[in-house]
């Protein structure tokens, strides 16, 4: 993949998942980290650099945005990754209860249903 976009949650899913795409992003022309926040806040700032910084040390260089948003976060992640023509989505998978995957949806629910996205997902 030429485009890799890193669906950005400080979580251990969404750190090993990163860790697992090391290899890909290493042959990538461009790496882009996102986090989407309703209120994004110096923690949210400061994790997204942090990635980075670490894959900085693996010689990637990688580019950040934080998306404030007062809509639903996986739309809005959803049309980032179409904005940026990304062939490949790095992203934790979290798992939740069915119930409430069910009632309040989310996130890795919203990525799976996106058939046109190339996924790496880490649990």
């Amino acid at each position: 993949a030429r485009r890799i976009v890193v669906s950005w949650k400080d979580t251990r899913e969404a750190r090993r998942a990163v860790a697992d795409a090391v290899p890909l992003m290493a042959m990538a022309e461009e790496v882009t980290i996102v986090a989407v926040d309703r209120n994004p806040d110096d923690w949210t700032r400061d994790s997204v650099k942090d990635v980075a910084s670490f894959l900085a040390g693996h010689g990637i260089k990688a580019r950040t945005e934080i998306i404030k948003t007062a809509d639903d976060e996986s739309n809005r992640l959803v049309d980032f990754f179409a904005s940026m023509n990304a062939e490949l989505i790095v992203s934790g998978a979290y798992g939740h209860s069915r119930l409430r995957e069910w009632v309040f949806g989310g996130v890795t629910r919203s990525l799976l249903d996106e058939v046109w996205l190339n996924r790496l997902m880490s649990n």
